[in-house]
């Protein structure tokens, strides 16, 4: 058996989205890199110097069933550091395990501050996009996706 190559190392400065998925059903691979093209999409339009990088099956020992995703502001080792996004563990059928982007992203830019119900503080940083730009850039994803 071949070694298992070491993945790139990730920017300390950049959030990470982490994605567990079950290896034994063979979309949940391609599904992953969709759904973080699309959340980095959304969040470029937020932050246009923001990279999300992406870890898949950190652990080496991905549950069955599984399809969970987390994000954290910063690459941390700690699983208490990242923000749970998504679990699909529980969830029937196998297609519902996976969520549309339109499930996570809310709680992604709550998890990394880019908006907040009190965006009058001077804690908070101001999204530049408007709710309806995102939306269109939602649907156009959507609309690929069919």
């Amino acid at each position: 058996m071949a070694p298992r190559e070491a993945p790139p190392l990730l920017d300390p400065k950049q959030p990470v989205l982490y994605i567990e998925y079950c290896p034994v059903n063979y979309t949940y691979r391609k599904r992953a890199l969709d759904l973080h093209a699309s959340l980095a999409e959304a969040l470029r339009t937020m932050q246009p110097q923001m990279q999300l990088q992406l870890r898949l099956n950190e652990n080496c020992n991905p549950r069955i069933g599984a399809f969970e995703v987390f994000i954290a502001a910063h690459p941390t080792e700690d699983h208490h550091g990242r923000h749970m996004l998504w679990t699909g563990i529980a969830r029937v059928p196998a297609s519902a395990k996976v969520p549309h982007v339109d499930d996570i992203i809310a709680p992604a830019c709550l998890a990394l501050r880019l908006r907040h119900s009190h965006a009058g503080t001077s804690q908070i940083n101001l999204v530049r996009t408007s709710d309806r730009d995102i939306t269109k850039i939602l649907q156009r994803d959507r609309r690929r996706s069919l």
